[in-house]
């Protein structure tokens, strides 16, 4: 939320301070509403075609006007008692949600809107601004929290998972955290929707370890094959954010605890298990090692630079030549002063030697319309051969 005054042209030369408070957040239903005290020009709206929803509580009905897009969401959000409670403290109120995003001197990513406070005059009375501040927080939240998109709509669930995250900036901090997508993928979990495994798979590397933690259990929950791959490939990650054990689980949910449990194996160095195990998930079993390279600088902790150290024997056992380049990019960042860079050395080392052995031919077998064959006729006509010429004696 960002509290902050504005000047604006008033009647003739003088201009009038005015109080705002704003908020942007995830909006993908569009529900727009406007909604400020009745008073002195209330009647010339409606004479201008300005329409006032009755909401069916007569406190609001008497005391405001009220305009939405959306009359079933308007009266769901003046029902909430802590709202109009929270309303009626404010002398002068001027209540909306804002499709406009130039206000704030940013761009705001699809389906984000702006709730917005405005009052005439600089507010700086402390419980005054406590309550306004209140009153923003039961407004989103119940914004949030009711309507389709926290019923049973599952795209408007993918939207918001793919809506933004991470932090936006203009003149102020606008956005920080991913609070709404948690929701959402927790909402597909619940769900168990198939058609919202490709939107969970791109949380799965997200920074924000409770988004991430939500995405994994909800393709636990869905159990849908494409999540495995993505999954495996998670098992080698060794940040912060990695939440291994979530990860295991959800795999051996959906039928793949062998291989997990092999993986796990040669991550701890039991890497010869690996060689016959890992089936159609080759490429990702060699990106899940690949990525527990990233473990091998000397800023990590020693458990973690030991699994980089299993993890090079592991590739060197798949004989993983098609990761060398991985590999050496890792060897660049971390040296070869620390044991976890002499065993990156080594198996790229062992791999190089590998690659450049020389291979049998593959045999093919030749087609018999290419083979010399014997000629149809056994020579040419006798009688087409030149003749000696008879010399006269």
């Amino acid at each position: 939320m960002t509290l902050d005054t504005y000047t604006a042209p008033g009647y003739g030369s003088d201009t009038t301070q005015y109080t705002r408070l704003r908020a942007p957040y995830v909006n993908p239903e569009g529900f727009l509403f406007t909604l400020y005290r009745r008073g002195l020009f209330s009647g010339l709206g409606k004479l201008m075609g300005m329409q006032d929803i009755e909401v069916g509580h007569p406190f609001c009905d008497d005391t405001y006007i009220i305009k939405s897009n959306s009359e079933d969401r308007i009266r769901k959000f003046c029902q909430n008692e802590c709202i109009r409670e929270l309303m009626d403290a404010q002398p002068l109120i001027h209540l909306q949600i804002h499709d406009d995003e130039g206000r704030f001197k940013v761009q705001f990513p699809d389906g984000v809107d702006e709730l917005r406070f405005n009052c005439v005059g600089v507010i700086k009375d402390i419980d005054h601004l406590k309550g306004l501040f209140e009153l923003f927080a039961e407004a989103l939240h119940q914004l949030c929290h009711d309507g389709e998109a926290y019923e049973d709509d599952i795209d408007i669930h993918i939207r918001r998972l793919e809506g933004p995250g991470g932090t936006i900036e203009g003149d102020h901090l606008l956005w920080e955290g991913d609070p709404a997508r948690c929701d959402s993928a927790a909402a597909l979990g619940r769900l168990k929707a198939p058609k919202a495994v490709g939107a969970l798979l791109s949380a799965l590397w997200s920074e924000d370890t409770v988004l991430r933690a939500h995405a994994v259990n909800a393709l636990a929950s869905i159990g849908h094959s494409d999540a495995i791959g993505p999954l495996i490939r998670l098992l080698g990650d060794t940040s912060p954010a990695a939440g291994k054990r979530r990860v295991r689980d959800a795999l051996r949910g959906i039928g793949e605890g062998q291989l997990v449990d092999v993986v796990l194996a040669a991550l701890v160095g039991d890497a010869p298990r690996i060689k016959g195990a890992v089936g159609a998930y080759r490429g990702e079993v060699i990106d899940a090692f690949v990525n527990a390279l990233e473990g091998a600088s000397g800023t990590s902790n020693t458990r973690s630079r030991n699994t980089a150290i299993h993890a090079a024997k592991a590739l060197e056992d798949l004989h993983a030549t098609e990761a060398l380049p991985w590999m050496r990019e890792a060897l660049r960042r971390t040296g070869t002063r620390n044991r976890a860079g002499q065993a990156i050395e080594a198996s790229i080392q062992a791999l190089e030697a590998r690659a450049a052995l020389p291979r049998p031919a593959q045999g093919r077998e030749v087609g018999a319309d290419t083979l010399p064959r014997a000629a149809d006729e056994p020579g040419p006509a006798t009688d087409t051969l030149p003749r000696a010429v008879e010399e006269d004696t």
